[in-house]
């Protein structure tokens, strides 16, 4: 599942290389009190605790950790202790702007702007890039006609 779930967000990524129609400051891109683009992974472990679950996979390309939270996965790189992506998929945990899961496409779009739209898989993804750097990129699964998942991620795209 794991497996499939990271080829799925390479797919996106790798598809979602133009332009994003809106950009977003590096400020949105924090879930709860996790700053994406600048915490760590010791940084996670002290403001969630320990995680539900931990792996890591130092044969991946690139080598992750896994922390699993109830609602909630942290992915780090194994180098540099950085996040390379956050899954959320419970409404629980909101990004800066307020968006859980569970929110309509009404609100994601009027607080963010217009997104880029893809459908890969049969799901259908609003995505956002940072201002600064477009590998970063705040993405909300709305396959189900609302967020059913917010994904934060800067994975750089393979081909």
């Amino acid at each position: 599942m794991k497996k499939q779930f990271f080829l799925l967000l390479l797919a996106v990524l790798f598809f979602t290389h133009s332009t994003c129609s809106a950009g977003i400051p590096n400020e949105d891109f924090l879930i709860n009190e996790i700053d994406f683009i600048n915490n760590t992974y010791e940084e996670v472990l002290v403001k969630l605790g320990p995680p539900k679950r931990q792996t890591s996979d130092e044969k991946g390309e690139p080598p992750l950790n896994y922390l699993t939270y109830p609602g909630l996965r942290v992915w780090t790189f194994i180098d540099t202790n950085k996040i390379a992506f956050i899954l959320v998929d419970n409404d629980q945990f909101q990004t800066k702007r307020g968006i859980r899961v569970g929110g309509t496409s009404y609100k994601v779009i009027k607080e963010y702007g217009d997104p880029e739209r893809q459908t890969i898989k049969g799901h259908r993804y609003f995505i956002y890039k940072t201002d600064s750097s477009p590998e970063k990129r705040l993405i909300f699964d709305m396959s189900e006609g609302y967020v059913s998942r917010i994904i934060i991620t800067s994975l750089p795209n393979t081909p």
